[in-house]
């Protein structure tokens, strides 16, 4: 199915963001997709398959690490980046089936200037009145708004106590978002994700930045695109 294809491929890149802290130099925030629904009953069905899917971001000043497990650990996904060039190395493991994207931040430089022209349409906008206290943290609603060329919108939970980066949304660079959301749902058309934090550390063991690329298939992000939407009908999505 297009449309779940869909979400899935932006769900994966929900995850994939640097980084960095205001009041918080090393960390990790756990967050889970608590609550999904649609309109439309196989849909349903198929986004009931992503509840629970857990994400793991784990930061400190040089590097920034995003680990999850989706559909039951039938996909398994860490991206890490390192803040100082923001080379990235993007690990997909979809039931054995390995995949593994580098890239610069020149690299990436002409992709996100092909998105520059969306993501100014985008529009942003805070609520101060409308605060959630999230593991401790005051949060203010923010909202963005998509339009016909990006019918997606996000209500987000943001701490300015957590500061986020403005690339925080993998492939919507340039929106510079006032503080990290600890919990935030993606609507689009009939169906919506939430997405909460569950667990906030400020200490970490450094070893966790070393991930084994052992087995994986390199290859560009072009032919990881490609390789997503083979994997979708696989799945009958």
């Amino acid at each position: 199915m297009k449309k779940f294809t869909y979400v899935l491929y932006s769900a994966l890149f929900l995850m994939s963001f640097q980084i960095t802290a205001q009041e918080l130099s090393e960390g990790l925030i756990k967050m889970e997709i608590s609550e999904v629904s649609s309109d439309n009953e196989q849909v349903a069905a198929q986004l009931e398959m992503m509840k629970g899917t857990e994400t793991v971001y784990t930061f400190s000043k040089e590097k920034s690490l995003v680990t999850a497990n989706m559909m039951g650990g039938m996909i398994k996904i860490k991206s890490l980046v390192n803040n100082a060039d923001e080379h990235l190395t993007f690990l997909f493991d979809a039931m054995g089936q390995k995949m593994m994207v580098e890239s610069t931040k020149e690299e990436r430089a002409a992709m996100e200037a092909d998105q520059k022209e969306l993501v100014e349409s985008l529009d942003i906008s805070y609520d101060e009145d409308d605060t959630k206290e999230i593991l401790g943290y005051k949060c203010i609603k923010a909202t963005i708004s998509g339009d016909e060329e990006f019918p997606m919108d996000f209500s987000m939970y943001v701490s300015r106590d957590i500061k986020a980066s403005n690339e925080l949304i993998q492939g919507l660079q340039g929106i510079d978002l006032d503080g990290f959301p600890l919990e935030y749902i993606m609507e689009m058309e009939q169906m919506s994700m939430t997405y909460t934090a569950t667990e906030l550390k400020t200490e970490i063991d450094a070893s966790v930045f070393e991930i084994n690329t052992s087995g994986y298939q390199k290859m560009t992000f072009q032919e990881f695109q490609e390789q997503m939407g083979a994997f979708g009908g696989g799945m009958g999505f």
